[in-house]
């Protein structure tokens, strides 16, 4: 039940942290903080697709895979909800009007492989204990991804606080959930391949 709470609330703090601030570089600390605080409880995923990579790599279990991808879609859609009842306004997640498909799902795939990667091996190291910046390392590595992924796809680069901000927009009649497809898959899609690199090369 604690790893549970951890993750929904872990989720919930940054999906207020990017609606609210949707600057990269805030929310990339906000992660470095959640990381330290909470890594030693539920490893501080936060994140469907660093889930799913750490159950592929053999980092976690399959009950712990459904555990922590129920907590953070519940605490990505309450904290989504909290942005728009506190706001009256919600978020809505769009690509930029000159990006194609190919283009969108590729941004999204290449950077959430890059970062859940760098989270195996900064979280779960094969061979010593974690080095000591390991969640300053972590806030960096996605502040970056998400610096460079954002403008071109809208993305938050977390298939949890995608489908949350898409959620509360279908509820009030906007039309993220057309992007679903891209916004939910291609990070998981990374994740899978940052998976089985780490379970072959970690």
């Amino acid at each position: 039940m604690l790893k549970f709470s951890t993750e929904l609330i872990g989720t919930l703090l940054l999906t207020l942290a990017i609606g609210y601030s949707g600057e990269p570089l805030a929310v990339g600390f906000i992660l470095a903080v959640l990381t330290y605080l909470c890594s030693g409880v539920s490893e501080a995923h936060f994140n469907p697709a660093v889930t799913l990579a750490a159950w592929i790599s053999n980092s976690i279990s399959l009950r712990r895979l459904a555990t922590y991808l129920v907590a953070q879609a519940s605490g990505a859609v309450a904290g989504a909800w909290i942005i728009a009842w506190l706001t009256g306004m919600n978020i809505t997640l769009e690509p930029a009007a000159s990006t194609d498909l190919t283009e969108f799902i590729a941004i999204d795939l290449l950077f959430a492989l890059l970062f859940v990667l760098l989270f195996l091996y900064m979280i779960y190291p094969s061979r010593k204990g974690r080095n000591p910046v390991y969640g300053l390392m972590v806030g960096i590595a996605f502040a970056g991804c998400l610096m460079i992924a954002e403008p071109v796809t809208g993305s938050t680069l977390n298939p949890a606080i995608s489908l949350g901000f898409m959620a509360i927009d279908y509820l009030n009649s906007g039309f993220s959930h057309f992007y679903a497809y891209a916004y939910l898959f291609a990070p998981l899609v990374g994740g899978t391949i940052a998976g089985l690199v780490y379970q072959r090369y970690g």
